[in-house]
């Protein structure tokens, strides 16, 4: 992976920071106070404006909603980092962008069944060139994994064994325990640096098998891969200049469709956070494309930019305020994970104020967490949150759907908490 970075101020490396610990006059550092897992520890948490938070949170889902796709290197793309860069200098930040070369896959693709158009994404990467006929390899996968699922790889691989011009995958997914099926069009998240088969294949969705069967579908598919460049967009609060110590609140940015509550929840959160955490140290907000890449941006920057000693790092990664109808009826948070450095047992108040919206303790660091955490190892406090839900990854995610007002008030309560908990512990 190469880059190179943009001619914008703000270089966040040792390189050019100030003095370690340097920080603008009158903020004072974290870690002041002991830890405190009592009552009025978590009564300051709470939220002082009521319901204004909420709705605040839940303007800024759908402002980045008002795409319907999110993947790297499109125009809706770049729309969406336009439009975050202005929601971050609102809030004060010094912004830029660092930009980074990757592959980008160029497709365009229409499944017919019968004479009836159904929707269709390609799995990124498989294959390239034009096919154009009948599809003689279909196979129906019911997944479990929002990226490099077993069933699919293993229809690919077969379609691969067969001689197959093109692999048709009507898929079914469970991702989400304990939620019933999604049988809709679902995006599975692809590694270009992974070796693929060659044998171009569309992903439809689930419920079109049995139509398929009986009528036959028809392709025409072409793609190609193709040199690009993408951009994370970083943001400093609370200084104007770089220093070598700030806590980093970090968010990916890019996704498959909308993206409501897999992203943008992530987003709003990050926000809100990045700016309150700010009135007491300088924090470094960094938002990452690529992420459907395999995580392909964040790798990319931590390789070959990265060079700060954070006082935190915190990922809000996916599904941050997700909610769905339980056996009641009712709209409430669905369960998500989290890791942390140190763990639960050494942090006074994590468990019980991530609890408090449903964050339950990961066997293991989820997403580009777990980026991070290879790349920090030990050397920096690091809290990364993420879920899944049945409309992950999906057409569906839209924010009347997946996420509420209320729901991201209480997320974001829990998560606010849970930061100052750390801080406070290291």
């Amino acid at each position: 992976m190469t880059s190179t970075s943009s001619n914008l101020p703000g270089r966040p490396t040792r390189r050019t920071v100030l003095a370690a610990g340097a920080a603008v006059a009158g903020i004072t550092a974290f870690g002041t106070a002991p830890a405190r897992a009592d009552a009025a520890h978590r009564a300051r948490g709470a939220s002082r404006d009521g319901s204004s938070v909420g709705a605040s949170l839940y303007s800024i889902v759908e402002g980045y909603s008002r795409w319907p796709i999110h993947r790297t290197g499109t125009r809706e793309e770049s729309a969406a980092l336009t439009w975050l860069e202005r929601e971050l200098r609102d809030r004060g930040a010094v912004t830029r962008r660092w930009g980074y070369d990757y592959p980008h896959y160029q497709w365009k693709a229409e499944v017919r069944v019968g004479k009836v158009r159904v929707p269709t994404v390609p799995l990124y990467y498989e294959g390239v060139g034009r096919v154009r006929g009948r599809a003689q390899f279909v196979r129906p996968v019911t997944t479990s994994k929002d990226g490099s699922d077993p069933a699919v790889l293993a229809a690919v691989a077969e379609a691969a064994r067969s001689g197959a011009d093109v692999a048709l995958l009507p898929a079914t997914s469970t991702t989400a325990s304990g939620y019933p099926s999604y049988d809709g069009l679902v995006g599975y998240n692809s590694d270009p640096d992974v070796e693929k088969t060659g044998v171009p294949t569309l992903l439809v969705p689930g419920r079109v098998a049995d139509r398929i069967q009986e009528y036959g579908a028809d392709v025409d598919f072409t793609a190609r891969t193709i040199p690009a460049r993408s951009y994370c967009l970083t943001g400093w609060f609370g200084t104007r200049k770089p220093i070598s110590d700030p806590i980093v609140v970090t968010t990916p940015l890019s996704g498959w469709f909308t993206c409501a509550a897999e992203r943008g929840t992530g987003i709003a959160l990050a926000l809100a956070l990045a700016g309150e955490l700010s009135r007491e140290h300088p924090v470094f907000f960094l938002g990452n494309t690529g992420h459907e890449l395999n995580n392909y941006g964040v790798r990319a920057y931590l390789a070959d930019e990265f060079d700060l000693e954070p006082r935190a790092v915190f990922h809000l990664g996916s599904a941050l305020a997700v909610a769905a109808a339980g056996a009641d009826g009712r709209f409430a948070l669905v369960p998500r994970g989290a890791a942390s450095h140190p763990g639960f047992d050494a942090v006074p108040g994590l468990a019980a104020d991530l609890a408090a919206a449903r964050f339950n303790q990961a066997a293991k660091f989820p997403g580009e967490g777990a980026v991070w955490n290879t790349v920090l190892g030990p050397s920096a406090p690091l809290l990364s949150l993420a879920g899944n839900f049945r409309e992950f990854h999906t057409p569906d995610d839209l924010p009347r759907v997946t996420t509420s007002p209320e729901m991201l008030e209480q997320a974001y309560n829990a998560v606010r908490a849970a930061a100052r908990d750390l801080i406070s512990a290291t």
